[in-house]
């Protein structure tokens, strides 16, 4: 079976910096469009410059994680974008959107004592998903 668009999900834990390797390496073979999602969690009262801070701080982290997984065949049509709120909701309504045929991301994400007590990212993904979805543990 293969995917023509691949949504890989990270928030820069180990687990979802494997998945976005994994995601770059379907892609490759045959070519498929890959687009690669952060989510920063929506805080109620977060002042504009530390947001601000916060979108150059994931956008940096972003350009860090593609040059460490360089080369990304040029075959490939690569698009990434940084988003707020909740993430399990934002990565179901971009994999709809989109109408993603696969989501790739990590088995353990940067966790908050909320997401251990209902369920973590990963299995909400999995709950609610229009398409396949991979969970990647670190090797």
């Amino acid at each position: 079976m293969s995917f023509k668009r691949i949504l890989a999900a990270v928030d820069f834990s180990p687990d979802s910096v494997e998945g976005f390797r994994i995601a770059v390496e379907m892609s490759s073979v045959p070519a498929a469009a890959l687009h690669l999602l952060h989510v920063i969690e929506a805080r109620p009262t977060v002042p504009v410059d530390a947001a601000s801070e916060i979108v150059e701080e994931a956008n940096a982290a972003i350009d860090r994680l593609v040059t460490a997984c360089r080369p990304i065949p040029e075959s490939i049509e690569f698009t990434t974008e940084i988003a707020n709120g909740e993430p399990s909701d934002e990565i179901l309504s971009r994999a709809r959107e989109w109408r993603a045929d696969l989501i790739v991301l990590g088995a353990k994400g940067v966790a908050s004592l909320e997401s251990i007590v209902l369920g973590g990212t990963a299995g909400q993904i999995m709950k609610g998903a229009p398409c396949s979805v991979l969970i990647v543990r670190q090797r």
